[in-house]
């Protein structure tokens, strides 16, 4: 998974221009292997469209403040709880990624308000993504109990009661996926029905008893 913020001061700066990084270097050898020849590797649309299927356009991801305090983790444990719900940390510092398509993204993987799209997307380095090179985390954390397993291996104080409370939790989840009842399998059967008799008449069209 890639970054979509701006460089900050401190980034170690990219690869000129018409320079490409190893990692570029390294992805145009493999789909130059996949296509079978020698040849030069395709353009960029190319790979973002039908190689990499815009990986890039599937999440945002934003820079947090390091967590320090309990409410701070608690927090991270909050974010971790939702569904599509990634936190990293890498020399930059702790990024909060969502799993979530652009609406602008077409069915063919193509930006579809280009040249019109965002100034995150246009400073976008396409050779610093998760198709070109793995970004090193040196932590990633995708469920609570990721971030349990961080707090206790980190052994950090000030987190200790988050880990606590995530485990007690998995703990009750689990006890009460024991106690509750199993669903019924099969067909549900029904009482039989009353059979339904037709009223008799008369000759002179009246009911009869």
């Amino acid at each position: 998974m890639a970054k979509r913020t701006r460089p900050s001061p401190q980034r170690p700066a990219r690869p000129a221009a018409g320079t490409p990084s190893s990692a570029a270097r390294r992805a145009a050898r493999l789909l130059a292997r996949d296509a079978g020849s020698a040849q030069a590797p395709p353009d960029q649309f190319t790979v973002c469209t039908r190689h990499c299927e815009a990986r890039c356009c599937r999440y945002i991801t934003v820079m947090v403040p390091p967590p320090r305090s309990e409410p701070d983790w608690d927090e991270v444990r909050w974010w971790l709880a939702h569904e599509g719900v990634i936190v990293t940390h890498d020399a930059d510092g702790w990024m909060l990624s969502v799993m979530v398509r652009c609406q602008n993204l077409g069915a063919d993987n193509a930006c579809g308000i280009y040249p019109d799209h965002m100034l995150a997307c246009k400073e976008y380095d396409p050779t610093d993504c998760e198709f070109t090179g793995e970004v090193p985390f040196d932590v990633k954390l995708e469920c609570e109990e990721d971030l349990a397993d961080y707090l206790e291996r980190k052994r950090l104080v000030r987190g200790r009661g988050v880990a606590a409370s995530i485990r007690s939790a998995a703990r009750r989840r689990a006890q009460s996926q024991v106690k509750r009842p199993a669903a019924p399998s099969g067909l549900v059967t029904l009482a039989p029905l009353t059979p339904f008799s037709r009223p008799r008449t008369s000759a002179s069209g009246k009911e009869q008893p």
